[in-house]
């Protein structure tokens, strides 16, 4: 199904935030939340790494999705509001805000940000042999290393630029999980 509207630009982080939890409602998928126990945003309230899983857990290939901004932010919210189909045999993880602090333009806690990621691909991705990682907001290089070096997995990374439009991301994304 292609992009009806592209959701409008979320005024702020937690705005955002809301939008990608009522888009995983939509898509009948639970967010699981991740809260900094040390930092607060500027606002004095907790920040948070969401992301959320569709597929089987035993799936072989999986697609990761990480949207480090805004524009990513209001992309792969739009792609989990207007639904999407994840074929048998693959597995979708979708992460928001690896960095909040970045969403709210101050220093961040980059080793909590490289820690959650890599929870959340040892929770999500544990029996995965094909991880395709689509990086949006954030370049290769500030990507950390979240598979332990002894498992055999093949990993793809895309960085598909700064800004992403819903468009854009969905096609990426819906290629990727035809490679089923």
């Amino acid at each position: 199904m292609s992009a009806k509207t592209e959701a409008p630009i979320p005024p702020d982080y937690r705005a955002a935030r809301k939008a990608f939890i009522a888009a995983c409602v939509n898509a009948h998928a639970d967010a699981i939340s991740r809260a900094h126990m040390g930092k607060s945003g500027p606002d004095g309230k907790p920040v948070f790494i969401d992301s959320v899983t569709l597929g089987p857990r035993d799936a072989k290939k999986a697609v990761m999705v990480i949207a480090n901004d805004m524009h990513a932010s209001v992309a792969v919210t739009t792609l989990l509001r207007d639904g999407l189909a994840v074929p048998d045999g693959m597995r979708l993880v979708v992460v928001h805000a690896l960095d909040p602090f970045a969403f709210m333009e101050v220093p961040g806690d980059s080793n909590w940000s490289q820690a959650m990621l890599k929870a959340i691909a040892t929770e999500d991705l544990s029996r995965a042999a094909e991880v395709t990682i689509l990086g949006f907001g954030f370049a290769e290089d500030e990507l950390p290393a979240i598979f332990p070096t002894d498992r055999k997995i093949r990993l793809i990374f895309k960085a598909l630029g700064m800004q992403t439009d819903a468009a854009r991301m969905g096609k990426a994304v819906r290629a990727e999980l035809a490679h089923a």
